[in-house]
């Protein structure tokens, strides 16, 4: 199980994101051994006009920097960090540039990890809010949960809070992950790499049913360790404002979710491109998923879920 003193990398893909340095810089000031932290950035940027959307520069970061015209997405990104920029730290915590970290996260986080005594455990949730710079949300414990299916077959998630107060005594046994959360051993990137096809929406359904069907668990923390920024207005475009092709991408993108979750066969065989990799596990079923998440992906409908999850 997790040592106190293992060391985590932490995978920060930054898109022109003015928070990036006060990001990193917040998760060594909060941390309990901020010398066993490295981080992977991959910066995503117009060069001499996002200088302030760089990470600082030091030991613990390692830093790619791709002009975001080059870019494919969110997903492209994280793939690529995990790739690239991952050395051999047992535990990896995935969050966006735009994070920041409650007292003592990283020994909280192992510390939490143990407790349930799984190696196949994996801890996320979509965290807390926080306005820049520090400004962080009451405490409380957010679930993943379930929300709809959009007009394009794609499910829609959403996070249920419990009340800081009656927070669980163990961390909550669920269905999803949220991406800009996910602390899990290195091992869970090795089994269900990350697939670099997908574009945005998909992408924590996908990884999910994925990561359930090699037979890792997803658990939501029972406390409180990260907060994430939901703005949306940080002084640069989005990807999606940037990228004029952004719209075929998405669109190869839901369809590569629909093919993979409901089975649907896509139009443009490019969809397809390395889904073997990419594919779902042989640990467990995907329809034992779809019990433990209360949905069903082909008929696009929800059903009740175990108590649990």
């Amino acid at each position: 199980m997790a040592k106190t003193g293992a060391r985590i990398f932490i995978s920060v893909a930054n898109y022109r994101d003015t928070e990036t340095a006060p990001t990193i810089r917040d998760a060594l000031a909060q941390a309990a051994q901020p010398q066993r932290v490295v981080f992977g950035v991959l910066s995503q940027v117009v060069p001499a006009v996002d200088d302030d959307c760089l990470a600082p520069e030091g030991p613990a970061v390692r830093q790619l920097c791709v002009h975001a015209a080059s870019s494919l997405g969110a997903c492209w990104a994280r793939h690529r960090i995990l790739t690239e920029l991952r050395g051999d730290e047992p535990f990896v915590l995935q969050i966006d540039s735009h994070t920041r970290f409650a007292p003592g996260w990283d020994e909280r986080f192992l510390r939490m990890w143990a407790e349930l005594g799984n190696p196949r455990a994996v801890l996320s949730c979509h965290p807390m809010p926080y306005t820049p710079p520090r400004q962080l949300a009451d405490p409380a414990i957010p679930v993943t949960r379930p929300k709809a299916f959009n007009e394009q077959g794609i499910l829609v998630l959403h996070s249920h809070a419990i009340p800081y107060a009656q927070r669980p005594p163990a961390p909550v046994w669920q269905a999803f992950v949220g991406a800009g959360c996910i602390f899990a051993p290195a091992a869970a990137f090795d089994e269900v790499p990350y697939d670099p096809h997908l574009y945005f929406h998909g992408e924590e359904s996908t990884l999910s049913a994925r990561l359930y069907t090699h037979g890792w668990d997803v658990f939501a923390p029972n406390d409180v360790l990260l907060y994430h920024d939901y703005t949306h207005d940080r002084g640069r475009p989005k990807h999606w404002q940037d990228n004029r092709d952004w719209t075929r991408l998405n669109a190869l993108s839901f369809a590569r979710v629909r093919h993979l979750l409901a089975g649907e066969a896509p139009t443009d065989p490019t969809a397809l491109t390395q889904i073997d990799r990419y594919g779902l596990g042989t640990a467990r079923p995907l329809a034992d998923f779809e019990v433990l998440a209360g949905v069903d992906f082909k008929s696009r409908t929800m059903r009740p879920r175990p108590c649990a999850a």
